[in-house]
């Protein structure tokens, strides 16, 4: 069974650095966010609006998404390998490929850094839009390439690192139970506080540990690519919690010291400073190569991951 594992790995993990998930509107994870987004309105004013209420109504989202992702697809998976072990392997390469999108880091990366050596800046920031969900209007140009370098920096933590370490842990339905969890967390995030506890509490304890190997392989790679590898372990160490997410910011601090930029800066509210959002010391200026050379810390980084725990399992379905 692990050798099986180990070739849906390989075979789900070279489909997604070919196609990826960003052309399709139905792509797994976009549907599991919808779906998300459906039942949170649906159970949000079921329940009364205390602490506890909201809490409840919120776990019960999180409960209702795995059953209804997860439970079809142990079935699925089940009756496949019992129908043949090359069905059952098709299947599960699948799962893995729905649970992986590296690809959207060369698709929207390469499409922001095309159109601001064309001069459009206009594409870009609507480029960088799609990427981040965020409102780009007016941005200068150096406030384009931190974005895209911090947005690179979270996805090859969350859309390839974690969802490999699950998939390495619980095969293609490790990496689905990731997505979902993730996907959920995403569709609550802007709910209130408590309603969202149970999802993105479960979506940061799920990416502690990834979210961490994700940063170590960046600055590893960084040191392969000839960047500034001391200064991407300075920043990975000092800044790496400084972000609203504690785990995406690890990767983030990571690339911004292999850059030698600072992708986010100090925030003030009135006084006293507030010096929390920092990461990264402005050693140079922003510059459209640090795009490029985020990209390249992000497949370096990613592929390290996938081949190494390709061969741990290659070596655990030898002994075992």
């Amino acid at each position: 069974m692990l050798v099986y594992s180990l070739v849906a790995l390989a075979a789900g993990y070279v489909m997604d650095m070919m196609f990826g998930d960003i052309l399709s509107a139905y792509s797994l994870s976009k549907f599991m966010e919808k779906t998300a987004r459906f039942f949170k309105d649906k159970l949000r004013d079921r329940y009364v609006s205390s602490h506890e209420g909201q809490t409840l109504a919120g776990s019960l989202l999180l409960a209702i998404m795995v059953i209804i992702f997860i439970a079809p697809a142990v079935v699925l998976l089940v009756l496949a390998y019992k129908l043949y072990p090359v069905v059952g392997v098709i299947v599960e390469s699948f799962y893995v490929f729905g649970a992986l999108n590296e690809k959207k880091v060369n698709y929207y990366g390469s499409g922001i850094l095309k159109a601001l050596r064309k001069g459009k800046p206009l594409a870009a920031r609507r480029k960088l839009a799609e990427m981040t969900g965020e409102n780009t209007k007016g941005m200068r140009e150096d406030e384009i390439v931190k974005l895209s370098v911090r947005a690179i920096a979270e996805y090859t933590f969350e859309n390839a690192v974690a969802p490999l370490c699950f998939i390495f842990i619980g095969g293609g339905i490790g990496g689905l139970v990731y997505l979902v969890i993730n996907r959920t967390a995403r569709a609550v995030r802007n709910e209130d506080i408590y309603f969202s506890l149970a999802a993105r509490g479960m979506n940061d304890v799920l990416g502690y540990f990834p979210a961490r190997l994700a940063a170590f392989l960046s600055v590893k790679d960084a040191r392969l690519l000839a960047l500034d590898f001391n200064n991407a372990q300075k920043i990975w160490k000092r800044d790496g919690k400084n972000l609203g997410n504690i785990n995406a910011s690890q990767t983030v601090a990571a690339f911004a010291g292999a850059l030698d930029i600072e992708v986010v800066g100090n925030t003030y509210a009135d006084e006293p400073f507030v010096a929390s959002q920092h990461i990264g010391d402005p050693k140079k200026e922003p510059d459209q190569s640090d795009i490029f050379y985020a990209q390249q810390i992000s497949y370096g980084a990613v592929f390290i991951a996938a081949v190494g725990f390709m061969l741990i399992r290659l070596i655990l379905g030898i002994i075992f």
